[in-house]
């Protein structure tokens, strides 16, 4: 512990470096604190959250839980893109901030929080690097700065371990159980010093890392003269330091807890910094700054799952932390035994094969290990290896990996931490807690389940239906559909049973608590929401997916505003396909309308768009090839729809499309077929102008499978009527040079998709009958025998040879 006497008339300061998520570093945080008892504790942590304190020290309240930040980028401070930021704050039983706020609540003391609020940190940082890196979870207290450059690597490297957690664990964990407080402490500063010295300046500066210890530095300072109205102390903890001041000639004691890469900085700064040079807060005023305490899980605190700051393996720490206090010379070594015996049992239970003999074997092994490595006990990484060697049998591979996955599921361990009842939880936080009990979906386990919902036939399932789609639209990662009607996609409309596996997360509180400004439910949020979707800017084909999605959300309120929307830009959308997107998700919503219980006019809706849509079809005659498809549906749906008043003028557009000498070919098969199913023309006059492309020039003829795709798309029973096209076709083909042929055979795969596999052997028959065979001739083909093609090999390479010796 560096302790720093300012003067007689101000504070002692003793400064404190720590690793988060450390058992040896809770350990001796609490001996620090009982011994040297100072008048105030101040912890590294965003200071905007010294109103949490109270909750985070009840007795009621459980780890693991976090506290929670989010930066809304409103003004563009930190980029143009205006963005949300957040970021996590875990807590473990073991974590030293956390045992130094519960020793200073049990002993009386003062305490707060002291570093830079989170979106002052996120303005001294580059773009992409501390907090604004671009990861799924951020993590305020990161300390990969103290556990990876290259001095951490060749220390690891000198002492034979394979990581650092592994020399951590070692030299600072196991050991730091027999080592006294001041001496653990000063080693602890000396690595923090070595690893601060071999990290470049513009690395620390460029991670938020100089601003923030200039701040921690001038609160620790001006708490230290005294001037508490110059700081963000909480308003309680200032009145007691006063009430100390006046009431002693004693100057105050101040105990700061660090991440120990700040702490050689810090000792710098508060060495070097005299009493004239303190300054005004380097804090910036930022608003759309929120702070909540959340549950988390000990599966998302695991270093090994993406969360970048602390130590591995949190359920075998845990273990360890509950066995400090009576059992702190075997703390190690029990928790490695009792490892051992719980994974062998599920191992025995899964697999069989696992004797009581292994798991002694296992035992002594890691005893073994744990001499020839000079550790006092066994820690983690002995218990990984005996159980390598002792319950995996033969060579390890995925398929023996069964005992490594159970240990490794152990040893993260599954618990999810519980707030007291006086803790700040956001409205929709609490509706979401109501409406998992009220359909009995669990919330208490990170471990997926699976729900079957009967839609139409259930009204409870119905509604636990919405409540999905709800928290789907809020993008909570709470569930996901694995089967059921598929609105959007316009899939699987027949099913009428839904399955959903759902699975809590920390992640699920944080997105309700970034849309909690929406609304105080689920379902305001989720109506909010779709307000703000129909702001945007939005096409008719888009809107009209939206109106899906309130279809399954249930959200019947919102169901008229987003019609009214969709009237409006159908009405002003000039993009054929996004009209036609429209018009096709239209048709589907009118036909499940009563099975979704809708009550909107849709036809008016559907009639709008077909008109719109047959305005704008002249604009596709020379459509691009790779837009045909889209095109071809858009003009079959057109048909299918179009009734007596509007039918005329669809039929006359599409007469006078024909007439274009730039009318791209599949279109004009499309057309075709369209115009001989409406009764417009006859089987002659396609077959006329099948003969044109088969018969015409050759730029005509490159384009005949284009055709003939676009007439099969929409009236392949022609091919089955008179024998005339399918004649055309096996001319033309036999006339077509292999080149030629494999330029246009992609367009003619494509052409025959649209038969079905019978109607593709019906073809297959009849094109067999214009060569005089049979079906079973062409199935019944004899193979060239390898020797023959082996032969035929050799003499094409002899004569070659020959020619060139002609040559």
């Amino acid at each position: 512990m560096e302790k720093i006497l300012r003067s007689k008339e101000m504070a002692e300061i003793a400064l404190l470096p720590v690793r988060h998520h450390s058992p040896a570093c809770s350990f001796h945080v609490r001996k620090v604190i009982e011994t040297y008892r100072p008048s105030v504790v101040l912890i590294e942590g965003p200071e905007n959250a010294n109103e949490l304190i109270p909750v985070m020290v009840h007795r009621d309240t459980q780890a693991p839980f976090a506290v929670y930040y989010s930066f809304y980028d409103k003004t563009g401070l930190l980029s143009e893109k205006k963005e949300h930021y957040k970021c996590y704050y875990p807590f473990l039983d073991y974590s030293p901030e956390l045992t130094a706020l519960r020793a200073a609540d049990e002993l009386g003391l003062c305490a707060s929080f002291m570093d830079l609020s989170y979106g002052s940190i996120l303005a001294a940082s580059k773009e992409g690097m501390g907090l604004r890196k671009k990861e799924e979870k951020n993590n305020y207290n990161d300390d990969h700065l103290l556990s990876r450059n290259a001095f951490v690597k060749r220390l690891c490297e000198k002492a034979n371990l394979r990581s650092f957690d592994e020399f951590w664990e070692k030299y600072f964990e196991i050991d730091g159980i027999y080592r006294d407080s001041d001496a653990w402490f000063s080693d602890l500063l000396l690595y923090c010093r070595q690893v601060r010295e071999n990290t470049p300046e513009d690395m620390i500066r460029n991670e938020g890392s100089l601003a923030r210890e200039a701040h921690m530095a001038e609160m620790i300072l001006q708490t230290a003269a005294g001037n508490f109205s110059g700081t963000k102390l909480p308003s309680g903890v200032k009145e007691k330091l006063s009430k100390i001041q006046k009431s002693t000639e004693s100057p105050l004691r101040i105990l700061a807890v660090t991440g120990g890469f700040h702490t050689p900085a810090l000792l710098t700064l508060l060495r070097e910094t005299s009493d004239s040079s303190l300054t005004g807060s380097v804090r910036k005023k930022l608003q759309e700054q929120n702070v909540y305490l959340m549950p988390y899980s000990m599966e998302a605190a695991d270093a090994l799952n993406g969360y970048a700051s602390g130590m591995p393996y949190p359920a075998f720490y845990q273990k360890v932390w509950e066995r400090f206090s009576e059992e702190a010379d075997d703390c190690y070594r029990l928790t490695v035994l009792d490892f051992l015996v719980g994974c062998g049992k599920e191992v025995r239970r899964k697999e069989g094969n696992l004797s009581t003999y292994d798991e002694i074997c296992a035992v002594q092994m890691a005893d073994g290990l744990s001499s020839l490595r000079g550790k006092v006990q066994p820690g983690a990484y002995e218990l990984f290896d005996a159980v390598l060697s002792s319950y995996v049998k033969g060579e390890y591979t995925i398929a023996t990996d069964t005992p490594m996955q159970i240990l490794r599921k152990n040893m993260t361990g599954s618990a999810i931490g519980k707030l007291c009842d006086q803790a700040m939880v956001p409205p929709i936080v609490q509706d979401f807690e109501a409406q998992c009990r009220h359909f009995s979906l669990k919330t208490g386990s990170t471990v997926e389940s699976e729900a079957t919902l009967s839609l139409f036939s259930s009204d409870r399932h119905r509604r636990e239906s919405c409540f999905f789609h709800r928290m789907l639209f809020l993008n909570t990662c709470y569930a996901r559909r694995i089967k059921g009607p598929n609105l959007q996609q316009q899939k699987d409309r027949n099913l009428i049973r839904e399955i959903w596996r759902y699975k809590w997360s920390t992640q699920v509180n944080a997105a309700l608590i970034d849309v909690s400004v929406y609304g105080a439910t689920i379902e305001e949020a989720a109506g909010s929401l779709v307000k703000e979707e129909m702001k945007k800017e939005i096409g008719a084909g888009a809107c009209a997916i939206l109106l899906t999605k309130v279809f399954e959300m249930g959200l019947h309120e919102q169901l008229q505003s987003v019609y009214d929307r969709a009237q409006t830009l159908i009405q002003q959308d000039t993009d054929f396909y996004s009209l036609a997107d429209a018009l096709s998700h239209l048709k589907m919503m009118r036909e499940l309308s009563a099975l979704y219980q809708s009550k909107l006019d849709l036809d008016l809706l559907m009639q709008l768009a077909i008109r719109k849509l047959i305005s704008l079809l002249p604009s596709m005659t020379t459509v691009k090839e790779e837009d045909l498809g889209r095109c071809m549906d858009a003009i079959k749906l057109l048909y299918q729809l179009t009734k007596e008043e509007t039918q005329e003028e669809f039929f006359d557009i599409l007469l006078r499309m024909q007439q274009s000498a730039q009318i791209q070919a599949g279109l004009d098969g499309c057309i075709h077929g369209i115009l001989y199913g409406g009764g417009r023309e006859d089987g002659a006059a396609v077959e006329r102008a099948c003969l044109g492309y088969v018969q015409g020039t050759k730029e005509q003829t490159k384009k005949t499978a284009l055709f003939f795709r676009g007439l099969f798309f929409s009236a392949r029973d022609l091919i089955f009527i008179g024998g005339q096209i399918l004649h055309m076709l096996d001319t033309f083909l036999q006339q077509t040079d292999t080149a030629d042929f494999m330029e246009l055979l992609p367009e003619l795969r494509m052409a025959f998709t649209y038969f079905t596999p019978r109607e593709i052997d019906k073809i297959a028959e009849k094109a067999a009958a214009l060569h005089n065979r049979s079906g079973e001739d062409i199935m019944n083909l004899r193979e060239v025998p390898p020797d023959w093609y082996s032969y035929g090999k050799e003499l094409d390479i002899y004569i070659a040879g020959l020619m060139m010796k002609k040559g």
